[in-house]
């Protein structure tokens, strides 16, 4: 993935392996990434979408349902992070503030268009023991693609609450804020999105 214009082109520079070390702890290299950034480090971007890209990736996907279009929110994401490292004030992880990036560009986007039809990414990772049976390999694969189907049925304010939450990362409070809610009204969202879709999976098995 890159970015089409500035110096990048199509691809991302290669990582210069000169200004990273894997005895840092995972939040102080992409600490150390972002003030590298500030600099005008494209290196450091290169580190930080390697780190984080499928992550963010899955996320826009989520709120977006299109493939496409998660590709292109999440380019702008990283443009606007290489943009504003020198403001990230350490109060929270890099990963986190990364997540409200992409949550709020994505729900900018939501914003300025109907829903588009439900798309189902058949890509959500596997479990990691090697040696499941075929039987067992299938039966995952159907749990995981009905997960996909139920999240994209459930009245679309829920299905933002919860992929915030679960897979975004964000408070209440910060779901609250991309929303428009108060952070009780989010729980509430929430608690009725997981019941649902216990209930349907139950249902289903």
């Amino acid at each position: 993935m890159g970015f089409g214009g500035g110096g990048w082109g199509r691809r991302p520079p290669a990582s210069s392996p000169k200004y990273f070390s894997m005895s840092e702890a995972p939040a102080d290299l992409d600490y150390a990434l972002l003030r590298r950034m500030a600099k005008e480090d494209e290196a450091a971007l290169a580190e930080l979408m390697r780190r984080h890209q499928t992550r963010l990736y899955n996320l826009a996907l989520r709120l977006l349902r299109d493939p496409l279009e998660a590709e292109d929110a999440l380019q702008e994401v990283f443009f606007k992070a290489y943009r504003h490292a020198g403001r990230f004030q350490p109060v929270a992880t890099v990963a986190a503030w990364l997540n409200r990036i992409t949550a709020n560009h994505c729900l900018n986007r939501l914003r300025g268009r109907q829903p588009l039809d439900s798309l189902d990414e058949g890509s959500a990772s596997g479990p990691a023991d090697p040696g499941p049976s075929p039987m067992e390999a299938l039966e995952e694969a159907d749990l995981t693609r009905r997960l996909e189907i139920l999240l994209d049925r459930l009245p679309e304010n829920q299905r933002r609450a919860l992929v915030l939450k679960q897979f975004g990362g964000l408070s209440y409070a910060e779901i609250g804020e991309e929303l428009g809610l108060s952070p009780q009204a989010v729980d509430g969202l929430i608690k009725r999105a997981r019941q649902t879709l216990r209930k349907a999976l139950a249902d289903h098995l």
